[in-house]
């Protein structure tokens, strides 16, 4: 709303959106044409307290969105940094036509170590000792130096 030519990036959940602060800022921003927004929304159909259609449903997030005035894209393989970032570049080209742009991430909790794929049970819980040498086998390529 300033004119400020930065472009704004934001990372939202899948679960977070069941908050109503977030559908307030929603419809502000689209009902301001506040244009160099960037909002990405991580799909993994979890949250800490199980899947998010069992906690609240949330339907058609793209159509939601777009309801709301917004720009939005799909990245159906949210979990391959190449489709991100050509995801963030295609969204970024939207960007200053007097709409908020989103791009919608599917993506896999726990991507790549099997014991932590498609469950909620590791929101905020670190691997013991054990576990995290298992998921460092299962992905050699991370970097151990963390």
């Amino acid at each position: 709303m300033n004119k400020d030519s930065h472009i704004v990036y934001t990372l939202h959940g899948d679960g977070e959106l069941q908050e109503g602060q977030n559908w307030e800022a929603i419809m502000y921003a689209a009902g301001n044409k506040i244009d160099n927004l960037i909002a990405t929304v991580d799909l993994n159909g979890q949250q800490i307290d199980g899947a998010t259609d069992q906690v609240l449903p949330m339907g058609n997030l793209k159509a939601k969105f777009e309801a709301f005035g917004w720009d939005v894209l799909e990245v159906k393989e949210g979990n391959n940094i190449t489709k991100v970032i050509e995801g963030l570049k295609e969204a970024k080209s939207r960007s200053g036509k007097a709409k908020p742009v989103c791009i919608l991430m599917t993506t896999v909790m726990g991507h790549g170590v099997d014991f932590m794929m498609h469950t909620h049970k590791w929101h905020g819980v670190a691997p013991n000792d054990e576990q995290l040498e298992n998921a460092l086998e299962q992905n050699p390529e991370t970097l151990r130096d963390y």
